[in-house]
């Protein structure tokens, strides 16, 4: 992250899919869920050691199959969402099946997350531009942290621990919004400007 350069090859999966989330400590990466040719949906969870290059390992199982998922972590605990209204969560350090967390406000799929070390938001997704938020060291249902400056979805979610970015996404059309929130203070989202190309299905990354 820190020197500009192509990608390099780092491995594989144990299985090709598109539409995965993923959710990270300091030293280990899960990609959860995801679709097959054809979008059938998968409750796959593969982890990597994000500092030694190599093919995924299985980690378990999500409690359903389920593509266009997001994820949030405190470090210790990440917590997955999308597809249904349910969402999951693994302690990240030890492989295993996830657990039911608890319940979205509302169903959707292709949404975007950003979290801090104690909270995570869900933005987008579907037709909608509501926010939810959890406390994610603490199980339960999600409450409403505010709306999107554009309801959209497949957008792309980045953070501090402090502030939270979404970009992109597609309403009718694909769009270069960029929004910002201070994650640990409920609100609407602010405009940040614009991406330099409308488009969805991206994604970020954090240092």
């Amino acid at each position: 992250i820190d020197t500009l350069g192509n990608a390099t090859d780092f491995g594989d999966l144990t299985q090709g899919r598109w539409q995965s989330g993923g959710i990270s400590s300091e030293t280990r990466g899960v990609i959860t869920g995801g679709a097959l040719s054809g979008d059938v949906q998968v409750n796959t969870m593969d982890y990597v050691t994000i500092a030694t290059t190599g093919n995924a390992t299985d980690f378990g199982d999500l409690t359903t199959t389920r593509r266009g998922v997001a994820g949030v972590s405190n470090l210790t605990r990440g917590v997955t969402a999308g597809s249904t209204n349910a969402m999951d969560y693994i302690t990240i350090a030890t492989t295993g099946d996830a657990i039911d967390f608890g319940d979205l406000t509302i169903s959707r799929i292709h949404l975007a997350s950003v979290s801090s070390l104690t909270r995570g938001v869900f933005a987008g997704g579907g037709s909608s531009d509501s926010m939810d938020y959890i406390t994610i060291d603490t199980t339960g249902n999600a409450a409403d942290f505010g709306d999107l400056t554009v309801a959209r979805y497949a957008p792309a979610g980045v953070s501090s621990y402090f502030r939270g970015c979404f970009g992109g996404g597609n309403t009718s059309t694909d769009v270069n919004t960029i929004d910002y929130i201070t994650i640990d203070t409920l609100g609407d989202a602010i405009d940040f400007g614009d991406l330099t190309v409308a488009r969805p299905y991206s994604s970020g990354v954090q240092a």
